[in-house]
Parts: structure tokens; sequence; C-alpha cells
């Protein structure tokens, strides 16, 4: 994967991809419930996968009332285990994009942990992350971008969104090249904070394995609202470099969201087992 890095944007080869699922809330034991994903090679559509999930287990009203999906079209649909080779062979080689791309990793992942599979290692952009860098928005919701951008309208069913997707990225990657931030490489960095002839942060070792390896770290924390430090169960995603210092950003379990921690308050850390 990392002959990927220096591989031009335009020329990537790229799965776009979104996620529907049962509820927000992995801990709730929420399961992926709708999967669409579209490779592209350059101009070109590579190979598709579009396809209702059966999540074994019902689906929380407020995602419904938002999906519009039905607990019975969803019984009649493959398990996860069923379309997971073709998922698979779909993204070998590829780098990742998705819009608030670390909701959705973190059930991808919990689903191919199910069956015994391995977090997806491959290069991973977050649309949300880099429109926050590049377009100043009140909102950066895909919905919010792509109606002032007029770009496809999202609707909450995959493919939808994954077609809304590829415009949105396009689009930034136009406003990447124009501060020359051209490569795979560049992108993430630029995700991070990290600007064309800036040094990337270093991640202590802990957190390089975490993020290497798709584990969670267990941290206690000191922040603003808290006098005393807070034990937090975080899955980290990358170091950002921001004008108040070095961040992480990782997904918090006990937020239930993406969230950005100061390096410099974190107070003491450990691998969770298991």
């Amino acid at each position: 994967m990392h002959d990927l890095l220096s591989r031009p944007l335009a020329e990537l080869p790229i799965v776009f991809f979104d996620l529907e699922t049962t509820g927000l809330d992995l801990r709730a034991g929420h399961r992926v419930c709708e999967v669409a994903m579209l490779r592209a090679e350059g101009a070109a559509v590579a190979g598709a996968l579009d396809t209702l999930v059966n999540p074994g287990r019902l689906l929380d009203p407020s995602a419904a009332a938002v999906n519009g999906l039905d607990d019975e079209r969803l019984r009649a649909a493959p398990g996860f285990g069923e379309l997971a080779p073709a998922l698979l062979h779909l993204i070998d080689g590829a780098a990742l994009v998705a819009h608030n791309l670390p909701f959705d990793m973190a059930f991808l992942g919990a689903e191919l942990r199910r069956l015994g599979l391995p977090h997806p290692s491959n290069p991973s952009l977050d649309t949300l992350a880099l429109a926050r860098r590049l377009i100043r928005r009140p909102s950066h919701s895909l919905a919010a971008l792509a109606a002032a951008l007029d770009l496809p309208v999202p609707t909450h069913r995959a493919m939808d969104d994954v077609r809304a997707l590829r415009a949105l990225f396009a689009h930034l990657v136009e406003l990447m090249a124009a501060m020359g931030v051209r490569t795979l490489e560049e992108a993430l960095l630029l995700e991070r904070g990290v600007l064309p002839g800036m040094a990337a942060p270093t991640p202590p070792p802990l957190v390089a394995r975490a993020m290497a390896e798709g584990l969670l770290l267990s941290i206690r924390y000191r922040s603003r609202g808290s006098p005393e430090p807070t034990q937090r169960a975080i899955r980290p995603l990358y170091l950002t470099r921001e004008p108040g210092g070095v961040y992480l950003r990782a997904y918090c379990y006990l937020r239930n969201d993406v969230r950005t921690f100061a390096m410099d308050k974190i107070v003491a850390m450990a691998l969770v087992e298991g």
C-alpha cells in the first residue's frame, strides 16, 4: 500500500464508500445494514458494490426514520459474511475515501472482526476533515456541502451518498492542487494540518502501534471541563498539528464520537487487550 502514497490523487485507485447502520452506537450492538462502494481508477469506474445487509438485529427507529429502511427488507438481504469476500476484493490495492470516515471505518472494522478478519490497512482520506481545512462553511455535512457546491444530492441511502462523496472529492482535489497538494501522502498530511514543507508530528510508540493495528487505547485525560483526569477508551486515528499544539484525533467510546485530544493533556495510556 505504501506505493500509493506518492501517486497523484488524479491517478489513484480509490474506493469511495458509505455505510448505513441500524443505529449510531457500536457499544449498543448496532450493525451495518447497507453497503455502497464505488472503485474509481482515474475517471473510470472499475467496480462497485451496492447491497442491503441483514444485520441480525432490529433497526433503531431513529435510524429507520433517516434511511427509510425497514426490518422486513433487511431480513431478506445477505449477511455481512456473504459479501465480505467481494468487498475485500474491491478495496484491495486502493485508497479509501468516506465522509466522516472514522464512523464508517469503525463499523466496517467491527464487522470484519466478527468474521475473524483484520481491520483494513488501506490508506484512507476523510472528506469531512479535508473540507474543514479547505472550505469555509457554517456546516460541513455532506448534504450542506452538496447543496452549496451544486453536487449530486445525498439521501442517506448508501450509493446516493457515494455519488455525492465522489463529486465532493473531485472538488477538494482541485482546491488541494491550487495549494500544491497533489499526492496521496500530501493530502494525508493536509488532513492532519501539515502544510507542504512542514514537519509531521511523530506519535509516541503506543499511539503509533494502536493506529497501525486498529487497536484501542485506555487513556487518562485532563480536560478543561473536569478537574480530575477521566478514563477514556479511544481508537486513535492520527495526529494533527494545530496552532495550539499537537492533537490526537480518535474515536472516543465515552462520547461515542470522534474527538480531539491535546497530547500534553494525556497523563497516562495503555493498550486495551482483546
